[in-house]
């Protein structure tokens, strides 16, 4: 397993955990995110002068990680994707069950919808973890990856066989180990870029594909069909942590 990449699933359970230590102590286009909202102004220093964080521009591309960073909040957030677009949600589901205080971008439209969570989730503070799981879904990692995209094209996208969990249960489908393919994690590079496979929409019932909590490769000779029966129905992008705050 690929421990440089930990899987959504347990990435999540580290965002409940930083949670709960602070409770105890292809992006809409321009005109879209402008006629949502103007960009609001940099608040100025105490000399009246100087912004302290100028205004973000409206971005125009619908890729992760793009211009989402672990310093932003959720009025950076307004300014990239316009006030409209961006909701607090109380319940966004966290790891086994679990809710998490975060936000949404685009709530109402499933091409465009987003999950985020935050390293604080009562102030909003330090982006965590963004997540993707509509079908349909415009948004797509910038190595490529997006929703929908069949098995035998990941593969043939990372240049090598990957592993990951079989499906139908809690962490079930989570890309674990891209076998130093062309997707794997760089050297340097802090964001972590997951994906998860899930049944391909045209899949028939009682196919056989893996199913359950053990590890398998995508060249299983078990499931020679595997690569058109599964696909990526989950993107996600993982910012560092609390020393980057």
């Amino acid at each position: 397993m690929n421990l440089a990449r930990p899987a959504l699933a347990a990435a999540l359970a580290l965002v409940l955990a930083a949670c709960q230590r602070e409770a105890t102590a292809p992006a809409a286009p321009a005109q879209d995110a402008a006629k949502a909202a103007p960009a609001a102004s940099a608040p100025t220093s105490q000399s009246g002068n100087t912004p302290e964080h100028p205004a973000l521009a409206p971005v125009s591309d619908y890729v992760l990680p793009g211009a989402l960073a672990p310093d932003l909040g959720v009025e950076q957030l307004r300014q990239l994707f316009g006030a409209g677009n961006v909701a607090i949600d109380e319940h966004l589901p966290g790891a086994e069950g679990e809710q998490i205080r975060g936000a949404r971008l685009f709530g109402a439209d499933p091409a465009r919808r987003a999950r985020l969570y935050f390293q604080d989730s009562q102030a909003l503070r330090g982006l965590s973890m963004v997540v993707v799981d509509d079908p349909g879904s415009r948004w797509r990692l910038d190595n490529g990856v997006a929703i929908g995209l069949p098995l035998a094209d990941l593969v043939r996208l990372n240049g090598k066989p990957l592993r990951f969990y079989g499906l139908d249960w809690d962490y079930g489908g989570i890309v674990t180990d891209w076998n130093g393919g062309a997707l794997a994690p760089q050297d340097g590079d802090p964001v972590q870029r997951g994906a998860r496979l899930g049944w391909a929409d045209d899949a028939p019932a009682h196919a056989a594909a893996p199913v359950g909590d053990g590890e398998f490769s995508s060249d299983d000779p078990r499931y020679p069909k595997q690569g058109a029966l599964l696909q990526v129905g989950e993107l996600s992008v993982s910012f560092p942590g609390e020393d980057d705050l």
